[in-house]
């Protein structure tokens, strides 16, 4: 199934202040990452070979670097070895589960080129901002903390009416001693959330803050004392300076991100419907595990035949917005492509888990839907990785294929290993391979700020 839409051509317009000063243009020409291997006439290159490394198993990672590169490459060679067969014998040419796969997977790369463009290309860390953060990890405070449902005892407490009894700010939090002031939690800069440690740095000691409702508690905190390391030198600040600038450009991304998904989404009016939702949760909670604590996702066997069991639910919308809507068997085949976690430990939870899965699928859709229309899919990157993609699905229906050809032959799975790797050892002999060792060992497969793992934060719903 595929999510419809009533209105091809969103009419959103995005103000410019809202959109940061500077924004790159789309007609940009992106730089084109080096080859470090053809296969058959196919190219990878560097980017690819690099976002293909960052998921190898900790058996191969961990060799020396050269042996586990090479191990590494051997596999992704192998992969579009097996894919080019696939596509030579038809596997995929009627697959509509498939096109309906890679259409997703296309989605998610035009939403991380999205992001690029208006979240982490326009964000920056001054050097002002990253002094004085540095400044902050130096001191640690000594806060005193309360909190209480009633307002009257915030109050209370906070006018000295009501002895003030500490009571630590969450679970874990470092709780110390002090000989003055009894139990007082000990944070240090980037503990708490960054509004709160805002608001706790900017604080003089001894004073009381302002009471501060979260939706349950009232909250009030004051800083006590403080601990601070004065022996400091500009040497500390340059070794510390790319992590901290690191943790506040992660910050201000989740801001804007935030901010940038409830600009687009408030005008979609995105609706859950209650009944289907119910249905589904339903349906799932009928058919829950036995160890529901163990599991975090939705049981493979419900997912692939929910369709072939209950038509009527698949068919079922559950989510509306303003340019079309999203039916159960939509929200199932984004489940497939882009699993989100679930609870089973209550039907409410699961409930609630299904709800946050179909926010996520619709706001995927309408971002990438805004993506299009700037032809953010003819990027390289995403080209690129829709090939890796529709490559991955072919090898498997290809692995597949091949070992239903003998199961009669051979029954364990060591055997079939052993077939397999005798398989691919003749597609690589039969087949033109090209390696630029020297670049292969200079690829950076660090994956700080990866950017193909990045998503957008929040989502915009109701009933």
């Amino acid at each position: 199934m595929k999510i419809t839409c009533r209105h091809r051509l969103l009419k959103l317009i995005i103000p410019a202040l809202f959109l940061y000063p500077f924004l790159p243009g789309c007609d940009r020409p992106e730089p084109e990452s080096p080859p470090v291997a053809t296969v058959n006439g196919r190219i990878v290159t560097a980017d690819e070979f690099a976002f293909f490394y960052e998921f190898m198993p900790r058996h191969i990672a961990a060799q020396e670097k050269k042996k586990a590169y090479t191990d590494a490459l051997q596999r992704l060679t192998d992969r579009i070895l097996l894919a080019q067969k696939a596509e030579a014998l038809g596997l995929g040419a009627s697959d509509t589960l498939m096109q309906q796969a890679l259409d997703l997977f296309r989605r998610q790369a035009v939403n991380r080129e999205l992001y690029l463009k208006y979240i982490r290309n326009p964000v920056t860390v001054t050097e002002h901002e990253a002094r004085n953060a540095f400044e902050r990890s130096c001191k640690t405070l000594h806060v005193k903390h309360f909190q209480t449902a009633l307002e009257a005892e915030i109050n209370n407490v906070r006018s000295g009416v009501v002895p003030w009894k500490h009571i630590p700010m969450y679970p874990g939090v470092k709780t110390i001693e002090s000989p003055l002031y009894g139990a007082v939690d000990a944070v240090s800069w980037n503990d708490v959330a960054p509004d709160l440690e805002e608001k706790l740095y900017s604080m003089d000691l001894h004073q009381v803050s302002e009471p501060v409702f979260d939706g349950k508690y009232y909250h009030i905190f004051k800083i006590v004392d403080y601990e601070k390391n004065v022996l400091i030198r500009e040497y500390d600040f340059q070794a510390h300076r790319e992590s901290i600038a690191g943790v506040l450009r992660k910050r201000k991304e989740t801001r804007a991100s935030s901010e940038f998904v409830q600009h687009v989404m408030a005008p979609q009016q995105v609706i859950i419907k209650a009944d289907a939702l119910n249905a589904l949760t339903r349906y799932m909670w009928d058919k829950k595990p036995k160890e529901p604590e163990k599991l975090q996702y939705l049981p493979d066997q419900e997912v692939n035949t929910l369709e072939d069991t209950d038509r009527r639910l698949a068919s079922r919308v559950i989510a509306t917005f303003r340019d079309g809507e999203m039916t159960v068997g939509d929200l199932i085949m984004n489940y497939r492509v882009n699993p989100q976690p679930v609870t089973y430990t209550s039907e409410a939870g699961l409930r609630e888990s299904l709800k946050n899965a179909a926010a996520v699928y619709v706001r995927d859709y309408i971002l990438s839907e805004m993506g299009l229309r700037e032809k953010l899919d003819q990027f390289p990157s995403v080209r690129e990785e829709v090939q890796t993609r529709r490559e991955y699905l072919l090898a498997e229906k290809m692995i597949r294929k091949l070992y239903h050809s003998v199961k009669d032959s051979i029954t364990s799975d060591e055997e079939k290993e052993a077939w397999l790797e005798d398989y691919l050892t003749t597609l690589r002999t039969d087949a033109s391979i090209e390696i630029d060792e020297d670049l292969l060992l200079s690829i950076n497969t660090s994956d700080e700020g990866f950017t193909r793992k990045i998503d957008f934060v929040g989502v915009s719903t109701s009933y």
